[in-house]
């Protein structure tokens, strides 16, 4: 079974998605071989040839070799893994861990994940499982489909009120209403 794993191209490292990898695939008794990117990661699937980067060109010859794809919920690296026929095993970056400034990915999964376009992973055991079900052939690759943009519309949607969504932090929120008493007037720092 030919794996590709993608991080994509935050500057955040993804730690977790690669140790569920290493992993999932250390306890299956299948052959595996593959490609992984890790980015700013330092977590190395022990199976599969790692590299921090792929080229455009790189990247697209993975997507399309691959049996399964493992990766973060990047718009890019879904809609490309969807185009090539694949059912992505998903690990939404978080926030609240380090990974992303928001939540937004969340967002994103839970829109393509309620139309059976994705799996959502959450545990390396969770994955394990995965695996063992595309190496039985329960679940097989689709042919790749021709572009179709309106197919993304509500995870567009999702992205583009995602970072809106994002609360103010609290601190935030009291150093402003404490300008907003004490500190200058608007009219004050007017010049004309």
């Amino acid at each position: 079974m030919r794996i590709f794993v993608t991080v994509g191209t935050a500057f955040n490292p993804f730690e977790r998605l690669l140790q569920y990898t290493d992993e999932a695939i250390a306890a299956l008794d299948v052959p595996v071989s593959g490609v992984c990117q890790y980015g700013y990661s330092q977590t190395r699937p022990r199976v599969l040839s790692c590299q921090e980067t792929l080229s455009r060109a790189e990247f697209d010859a993975e997507m399309a070799r691959a049996d399964v794809v493992i990766c973060h919920a990047g718009v890019g690296t879904l809609w490309s893994a969807l185009r090539e026929g694949h059912k992505p095993l998903v690990v939404p970056r978080l926030g609240s861990l380090g990974e992303h400034v928001n939540d937004h990915q969340l967002e994103i999964v839970e829109a393509l994940n309620q139309e059976g376009r994705i799996e959502i992973i959450e545990s390396a055991a969770q994955l394990r499982e995965s695996l063992l079900q595309h190496a039985r052939g329960d679940v097989r690759r689709g042919p790749r489909s021709a572009d179709d943009p309106s197919r993304l519309s509500r995870v567009a949607a999702a992205i583009a009120e995602g970072p809106m969504r994002e609360k103010t932090p609290a601190l935030g929120k009291l150093v402003l209403r404490a300008l907003a008493a004490f500190g200058p007037s608007i009219e004050s720092l007017r010049f004309d």
